[in-house]
């Protein structure tokens, strides 16, 4: 993803990200910049300007129904989020010495007895506190249209009634194809972010459930589990609990302020801490309802689970290859400037990734629809929509990827 400046045209990489989630092309390398067989067409006279209708023969069917994006946790409101173009954090200074108690600054050790007799304690010390500002610069475009041929349509319906309701049928896979687009946005970020915390490869970021596990049991060599034997049904359960525990406990420490599960910046340790109210999880779907089955429903406590914004991921990337990512991640380097990893992060198996509400997240900043004049050589009308949006990936903020291997 390169670093917008001002507008970035965002159409071929949402398109490219579109046709993954929806299946018409397999997981590949994405650079993010922010489902009764038919014959489609009956051989019969077509309308020569849609290329798609034909003249009515009996019932019409209007084949559509609304669909509302996945993943709307990570898509912010303006008024809950703002423009957030600057963000400004502190660094916490260390305690000083108690200069009343100190001897002999207040007391002079040459006096007997010592009374600090014409001495003084400075009170105009300069102690500056340091601040780190940040800035998220830039915004995504990209629009769409499609064209209503009036004549045309008027031959192919049998009432206003039914004109109407193709238009409908128009305007609702518009709104379907805008949400899914919606939704393509939400994959990038988060997949961006997961890329991020792997390419960082900082140990408390990246957490290898497997490897964890066969450490704490000592297990080596033929002995140790792999992504798997660890889903046979005799290891199946005591895995299960055992990485909700692991999970339950760091999503705990995340409420420490503290400088762990992040990214720390031009030198300056930034402390934070994230409640549970604000910590997101978002969890893969298989592993999410194994958990379900084999941990929620013994005596564990799940009180992060419940108290976190949870939502379960069908596919992180690409509906055809659901657990893995392939993508470039765009992240704030360690200088505090924009930097892109030298190659694709590949990884599968992606089972979580828990993070502050802050560290990523995007909004629709403007929206627009608009109907043109009818063309009075063509007899159609373009229907535009233009569409502007803000993204925000924050690695200073907590964030926490889990991998199952």
């Amino acid at each position: 993803m390169s670093q917008p400046t001002i507008f970035q045209q965002a159409s071929a990489v949402l398109n490219s990200i579109y046709r993954q989630e929806t299946g018409r092309n397999l997981l590949t390398a994405t650079e993010p910049n922010f489902i009764s067989v038919a014959n489609t067409v009956l051989s019969l006279g077509k309308d020569k300007v849609y290329n798609a209708l034909m003249g009515v023969i009996g019932r019409t069917i209007f084949s559509i129904r609304p669909y509302t994006a996945k993943l709307k946790g990570l898509e912010f409101s303006l008024e809950k989020w703002g423009e957030y173009d600057r963000k400004i954090s502190i660094v916490d200074s260390e305690m000083h010495d108690n200069q009343a108690y100190m001897f002999p600054v207040t007391y002079d050790g040459s006096q007997n007895p010592a009374t600090g007799n014409g001495l003084s304690v400075d009170p105009w010390i300069i102690n500056k506190r340091e601040f780190l500002e940040t800035f998220f610069v830039g915004s995504s475009v990209f629009q769409d249209h499609y064209s209503i041929m009036e004549k045309q349509l008027i031959n192919a319906f049998q009432s206003p009634e039914q004109l109407m309701q193709f238009i409908s049928l128009h305007t609702t896979d518009e709104s379907n194809k805008i949400e899914q687009y919606k939704e393509g946005i939400s994959h990038a970020i988060l997949c961006n972010l997961i890329a991020t915390l792997v390419a960082e490869n900082k140990p408390e970021r990246v957490v290898k459930l497997i490897t964890l596990y066969n450490s704490e049991l000592g297990l080596t060599g033929d002995d140790a589990y792999t992504a798997e034997t660890i889903a046979r049904p005799d290891t199946y359960k005591a895995f299960r609990q055992w990485a909700y525990a692991k999970m339950a406990a760091i999503s705990k420490r995340m409420e420490e302020r503290s400088v762990l599960y992040q990214t720390e910046i031009t030198g300056k340790p930034i402390l934070r801490h994230t409640p549970y109210a604000d910590q997101k999880l978002y969890m893969f779907v298989d592993d999410m309802f194994a958990m379900d089955a084999t941990v929620m429903a013994n005596t564990f406590n799940p009180q992060f689970i419940k108290n976190a914004d949870v939502e379960g991921v069908t596919y992180w990337q690409s509906i055809k290859s659901p657990s893995a990512i392939n993508l470039t991640p765009t992240y704030t380097g360690t200088n505090g400037s924009p930097t892109t990893a030298q190659s694709a992060v590949t990884k599968d198996h992606v089972f979580a990734v828990l993070f502050d509400r802050q560290a990523c997240g995007w909004r629709m900043i403007d929206h627009t629809t608009d109907l043109t004049p009818k063309n009075p050589n063509g007899q159609y009308r373009n229907v535009w929509h233009n569409m502007l949006i803000k993204s925000v990936q924050d690695n200073t903020e907590k964030a926490v990827v889990f991998l199952m291997e």
